[in-house]
């Protein structure tokens, strides 16, 4: 158990709760405390990587997880947390690279689901389409309700340029799965229900949830533009494909 009253403790209670700020500040102060404690020092590095990740701090975010990694690199989350960073930030075979690590040391309790579905995402965005399927498939059936399989496994059967991949019908049952689990709150997921709104035809729905998913981007997010490009697309009955 983390004893709340310390600043690790308070900086991951803040993470955990989305008051990111706190939990940089606390986490911050614990990272300057806890450097005889290998354990409780990549905890701290951990959480405030995510808390700069949930703020759009990214490359703050990968500092911290790197430092994670160089701390335990037998702990599977460091490279996980890595890989995603990696996803968003468009370095594709340096995801691949850290899913499958993370993969290869994962704890025994930790689920599969995860890396899976972000190196499928990786090997989807280097046009290696095949191994992404294999990956998406495997994650989504893993853990049939982990939001973030639903969601790229959504987006691939939606956006792919192969047609032979794409099934918007799966898309559409993914992706609303996602976005019920997360209760709604998740733009990129509503982002990916336009997008398969649009791949079976239904342009009127992906116009409505694009709105959506902008209406639930937080201001000044680095991918608004790309949202707004969409939208112009199913406004034009045009579905959008990646790549």
């Amino acid at each position: 158990m983390i004893d709340v009253s310390t600043n690790l403790g308070r900086g991951i209670a803040a993470e955990l709760t989305q008051n990111n700020m706190e939990a940089v500040r606390s986490l911050t102060k614990a990272i300057e405390q806890e450097h005889d404690n290998a354990k409780n020092l990549a905890l701290a590095y951990r959480f405030r990587g995510l808390a700069y990740k949930h703020l759009g701090r990214r490359e703050d975010a990968l500092r911290d997880f790197l430092e994670v990694i160089r701390i335990d690199p037998q702990l599977d989350l460091g490279y996980y947390d890595a890989g995603v960073i990696y996803n968003r930030t468009n370095r594709y075979r340096e995801a691949v690279e850290a899913m499958t690590r993370a993969i290869a040391v994962r704890q025994r309790n930790s689920s599969l689901a995860l890396p899976l579905s972000e190196r499928g995402n990786a090997y989807f965005h280097l046009g290696q389409f095949d191994k992404a399927q294999a990956d998406l498939v495997a994650a989504v059936r893993r853990n049939p309700r982990d939001p973030d399989a639903l969601n790229n496994t959504a987006w691939f059967r939606a956006t792919c340029p192969e047609a032979r991949y794409r099934n918007g019908k799966e898309a559409i049952d993914l992706a609303s799965r996602a976005c019920a689990i997360d209760k709604w709150k998740d733009a990129d997921q509503i982002d990916t229900l336009a997008a398969a709104y649009a791949e079976t035809g239904n342009f009127a729905e992906a116009e409505r949830f694009e709105l959506k998913a902008l209406s639930v981007l937080p201001s000044g997010e680095e991918v608004r533009p790309k949202f707004q490009a969409r939208l112009q697309l199913y406004r034009a009955h045009k579905p959008f494909r990646s790549l």
